[in-house]
């Protein structure tokens, strides 16, 4: 029996999409020797030979260790070629034909694509081998004889039929004897799992964003394998954009993707637009010298510092530059460009730059990140980005032109929680999570007043009857103004036994209360959101997506009747 990766059970083989596919797998578990192993849908991102970065996943991928790597596409059903045209077609049992790429060049292209996959990973001079054995085929097992699919560029050999799936182990030895040339050197076990490792390596790394409750634990995460698939990746480009929703993990990956470059040598800026994540990263990093954690304007503060230290005043030379008074100009103009102007001011540059929180840098902020680069050209650029977040009114063309790489699954919510967020969300597809939970809880009341008291309610009902910590519990205000809000919260806490701290992360056994855009980034295990009628009035969808996907486990909604009726029709 093969080695089956991923090894699948009886139900989740009969859910394929293909019958075919399944046919394929099942006989190649029961029919191929143990030495052999066969990946399911290998994915890679690669680039063609114009430089065009493209995504290739192969049907099938056998290794064997005494003789190389075979690509397999499996088409199902009948199938129809057109020599004038030289259109295919897929024949179902009704009789309908659907158009299809050729299966055969579709199969080579896989084959180049994994070839350039594999012997382009650093790992791969662990083989030790000079020539690979590395050929295609198709199987088509609902197709009784392959004379009538046979031409130039198919013969007899790459073709799989119905018989073939019968008697498996005989048609892959087949192919490899096809395909393998004198002077190949067999694969070998060393050279299986160098393979193994290139295609479907199991990643886990350092947990990095929790709450405060689980920022102690030193337990590792284990990625999804889409994940897995984009961290390999960008491993080993020196720029790129990964896109994603919220939970699906960016920030975890923006962090080991630090820890990584830093690990290796090299000099590393993590950057985020909020203060309170900015402050959360430095702490779970305070172990790597090499990696310096700043929010973007705590970056302009920082540099414009240690240029005064060295006698110049950039902020001064800003202002100079682009006159006004206004405090959100010196945010967005003034201190991005004394940022930009310490290139030549200071002396220290940085290795690799890293961005989380893309979405919220102006075209003003990249100039003056990508100029303490100390190769501008050259230097490792990773951007992490979720348009849905961008809370601030701030659009900028991104400095990387690459298609982003994009996470599709929510690790970070229950079910319920997801469903209730994702109403909101545009993009590309986002997987819900596999962790079932409570429904979130909707609260009403007409007043300011009425909605504290709410709020103050289900603190008391998790934190002293349910027992959940209350450094577990964050309170998230998206109400105006919010210090008439932390007022009367602040008047209503002592008679529910709660004590809370406004904008001040891990202080004590306390519920912390802060706001929505303040939060942005982080998260925490149970969360109460108070939503003002204006986000909904005006339709700040956006602000609602951040402020429930924050939480990890438990969530609580508390706005007006009307609001809380818009939130729940619109998800229906």
């Amino acid at each position: 029996m093969a080695r089956m990766i991923p090894q699948l059970t009886a139900e989740q083989i009969k859910a394929f999409p293909s019958r075919a596919e399944a046919r394929f797998y099942e006989a190649c578990s029961t029919q191929l020797p143990s030495e052999l192993v066969v990946i399911y849908s290998a994915n890679w991102i690669y680039r063609d030979v114009r430089g065009y970065l493209s995504e290739g996943e192969a049907d099938f991928t056998i290794v064997s260790p005494h003789a190389g790597v075979l690509v397999v596409e499996v088409k199902g059903g009948g199938v129809t070629f057109d020599a004038a045209t030289g259109a295919w077609h897929s024949v179902d049992r009704n009789g309908t034909n659907n158009p299809i790429k050729d299966p055969f060049k579709q199969a080579s292209r896989e084959r180049h694509a994994l070839l350039d996959q594999i012997t382009g990973a650093a790992s791969w001079r662990q083989w030790g081998g000079t020539r690979l054995t590395l050929g295609h085929a198709v199987m088509m097992p609902d197709i009784g004889s392959p004379a009538p699919l046979l031409g130039p560029d198919r013969p007899i050999e790459l073709i799989g039929v119905n018989e073939d799936i019968s008697n498996l182990a005989h048609w892959v030895q087949r192919l490899m004897q096809f395909w393998r040339r004198p002077d190949d050197d067999a694969l070998g076990t060393k050279g299986v799992r160098v393979v193994e490792d290139i295609l479907c390596r199991s990643i886990e790394v350092r947990p990095i964003l929790r709450s405060t409750i689980d920022a102690v634990e030193q337990q590792r995460i284990k990625l999804t394998a889409n994940q897995a698939k984009v961290f390999r990746v960008i491993g080993s480009r020196r720029r790129a954009i990964v896109a994603g929703g919220a939970g699906t993990g960016k920030t975890v990956l923006a962090v080991e993707r630090a820890r990584n470059l830093a690990e290796s040598g090299k000099r590393v800026l993590l950057l985020c637009y909020n203060r309170p994540l900015a402050d959360s990263l430095a702490i779970a990093l305070q172990d790597q010298s090499a990696i310096l954690v700043k929010s973007f304007h705590q970056l302009c503060d920082y540099r414009i510092r240690q240029a005064i230290q060295n006698g110049r005043d950039l902020l001064k030379e800003a202002i100079e530059a682009y006159p006004g008074t206004e405090q959100q100009y010196r945010f967005d103009v003034q201190m991005p460009y004394a940022l930009a102007l310490s290139a030549d001011a200071l002396e220290e540059k940085f290795d690799a730059i890293i961005v989380d929180e893309a979405q919220d840098f102006s075209d003003d902020y990249w100039l003056g990140v990508e100029m303490v680069l100390r190769d501008t050209t050259d230097g490792y650029l990773y951007i992490f980005i979720d348009e849905n977040q961008a809370l601030y009114p701030r659009r900028s063309k991104l400095p990387i032109e690459d298609e982003p790489y994009y996470l599709t699954n929510n690790c970070r919510n229950t079910v319920p929680i997801h469903n209730a967020a994702y109403c909101y969300y545009e993009g590309s597809p986002i997987d819900p999570p596999e962790l079932l939970g409570h429904d979130v809880i909707w609260s009403s009341a007409d007043k300011a007043e009425g909605q504290a008291d709410a709020v103050l309610r289900r603190v008391h009902q998790w934190v002293h009857v349910e027992g959940i910590k209350p450094s577990d519990v964050t309170i998230l205000v998206a109400k105006r103004p919010k210090n008439q809000q932390y007022d009367l919260l602040r008047k209503k806490a002592t008679a529910e036994d709660i004590t809370l701290e406004f904008e001040v992360m891990g202080k004590g056994p306390s519920v912390l209360v802060d706001t929505v855009a303040r939060f942005k980034g982080l998260e925490s295990q149970a969360v109460v959101l108070w939503l003002g009628d204006e986000v909904v009035e005006e339709q700040h969808w956006e602000t609602v997506y951040v402020g429930t996907t924050r939480a990890k486990t438990l969530l609580a909604v508390v706005a007006s009747p009307s609001a809380i009726r818009t939130l729940r029709d619109s998800c229906k």
